[in-house]
């Protein structure tokens, strides 16, 4: 399922967390590197710290190496939502969820401890 656009508005997300967060959605992992050219940020780390700390989201960051500037390895961090965030990542963009009655305590006390 892609997120790029605003299902309600049927247009580009307007604020620049709500089209990073889209993107983390289908459970792709980005860096630094394909951030710029496809998350149309240069300060991804940044974005994700934000994430973090204002809205208590959970990301992997895992060190790799790439090929930077004239095919030289560079290492970068590697960003991944958390299966545990994808919920309330879903709730701050205004995204329905159903709620899986098997995990329903459990996703509520993780809202509830987030702040969300």
């Amino acid at each position: 399922m892609s997120f790029d656009i605003d299902p309600v508005t049927r247009r580009p997300w307007k604020l620049k967390k709500d089209r990073i967060l889209s993107n983390f959605l289908s459970g792709q992992s980005w860096n630094t590197i394909d951030a710029v050219q496809h998350l149309h940020t240069t300060c991804l780390h940044s974005d994700i710290s934000g994430l973090e700390k204002k809205y208590g989201l959970k990301f992997s960051h895992d060190r790799i190496t790439v090929a930077g500037y004239g095919g030289a390895k560079t290492s970068v961090v590697n960003y991944t939502l958390l299966p545990e965030s994808y919920a309330l990542a879903r709730r701050l963009l205004g995204l329905v969820t159903p709620q899986d009655p098997t995990q329903g305590d459990e996703a509520r006390a993780y809202l509830l401890a987030s702040g969300a």
